[in-house]
């Protein structure tokens, strides 16, 4: 994989972000996938209610233990015509979703639904959305945590087509990179010598003993 001239210069600024310690963007690319257009109901005269939950891709560039609200999913709904006759209770679509994050993926599914609490007015449930969690390596722990205020219900009129309806925002925070704790060099130093002092002490023992 060829590394853009770009690239490399960001690779050694944070290699220098890391040994100084300090606080350093680091960029982190994500790509999401959405749902296909989901139909909820039809009567007669034709009336429907749909839905869609597009992907989006972006860069952020995210300082350690800094959250970062950004969109990162779009959904569309709307409605055809209006039903004279009414619908009863509220019918639910599964929206297949996944989010990719520097090549780490997770699929998840949400349940969306709608009722029709009026004639010709509709109403969009709320639908909950998981934290998802990354685990990039010596990059760090993501962790994207869905923003509640994006999830409400929400009503809209009939006889409205399909239309972008809103934005789907998260909180992005990057933390610290899962690490095992390593001995230092003095710790593995001082190990060394009390093995080698026991094995000297085991070999005085056993020389008495014959002696």
């Amino acid at each position: 994989m060829t590394i853009p001239a770009g690239g490399a210069l960001r690779c050694a600024v944070f290699s220098v972000c890391l040994w100084a310690g300090a606080a350093c963007a680091v960029p982190i690319s994500f790509v999401t996938t959405g749902s296909s257009e989901q139909t909820y109901f039809e009567g007669q005269p034709l009336a429907s209610a749909r839905s869609r939950i597009d992907g989006l891709s972006g860069a952020l560039d995210l300082t350690r233990d800094t959250p970062l609200l950004a969109n990162y999913f779009k959904l569309f709904a709307g409605t055809g015509p209006a039903d004279e006759s009414g619908m009863s209770g509220i019918q639910y679509r599964t929206h297949a979703l996944s989010m990719t994050v520097m090549g780490l993926t997770r699929s998840f599914e949400v349940d969306i639904g709608m009722q029709e609490i009026a004639n010709g007015q509709y109403q969009l449930y709320a639908f909950d959305l998981p934290t998802l969690t990354f685990d990039l390596g010596a990059t760090g722990v993501l962790t994207v945590t869905p923003d509640p205020l994006r999830t409400q219900s929400v009503q809209f009129l009939a006889n409205t087509p399909l239309y972008h309806f809103r934005d789907v925002r998260a909180t992005f925070e990057l933390s610290g990179p899962l690490v095992s704790a390593v001995p230092e060099p003095g710790s593995l130093a001082l190990t060394g010598l009390a093995v080698a002092a026991l094995h000297a002490l085991r070999r005085r023992s056993g020389a008495l003993c014959r002696n």
